[in-house]
């Protein structure tokens, strides 16, 4: 048997049609999806996830200056009330002064234990505000920051 002869009988010429291109545009599509979720993908989440924690970075720093803002226009009735306030604002410049330096080296999960800090703050400072009450004492079993911000600061520590 000839060459001729056999491939005669074993060869499919195709031609060119829509139902061959259909199929080459359909696998180069596959082959393309397959590079963006194996490489693409995973680099957009990675940076996405970045830009989120930026967020919540700068969300933190806006909110100590507004609960500082906040602290800054309440006033006391008396010299003990005055005095719980400048306490509470001699904390929240210490946490202000803390995060400008140490914010670049703050943790996701480190960001999220000061702002919980901040926000029991912030509910305090709210609560001052709108009662107008002569009782503006805090208890230690509301707010007890020592130990998350011992926490916070022994975590950046260890992180140098």
């Amino acid at each position: 048997m000839s060459k001729i002869d056999i491939t005669r009988y074993y060869s499919t010429k195709r031609k060119r049609d829509v139902v061959t291109g259909a199929g080459i545009l359909l696998f180069a599509a596959l082959i393309v999806f397959q590079l963006y979720i194996t490489i693409v993908f995973p680099l957009q989440l990675r940076h996405q996830q970045l830009l989120i924690a930026e967020m919540e970075k700068d969300e933190m720093y806006e909110q100590i200056d507004r609960i500082r803002d906040l602290i800054r226009k309440t006033g006391g009735k008396n010299v003990a009330q005055r005095g719980e306030i400048n306490l509470v604002n001699g904390i929240l410049d210490q946490f202000a002064l803390h995060v400008r330096e140490n914010g670049k080296e703050m943790t996701p999960e480190q960001v999220s234990d000061l702002r919980n800090v901040l926000s029991r703050y912030e509910l305090i400072v709210m609560t001052w505000r709108e009662k107008k009450t002569d009782n503006f004492h805090i208890r230690q079993s509301t707010l007890d920051t020592a130990s998350s911000a011992k926490t916070i600061e022994t975590s950046i520590l260890n992180s140098h």
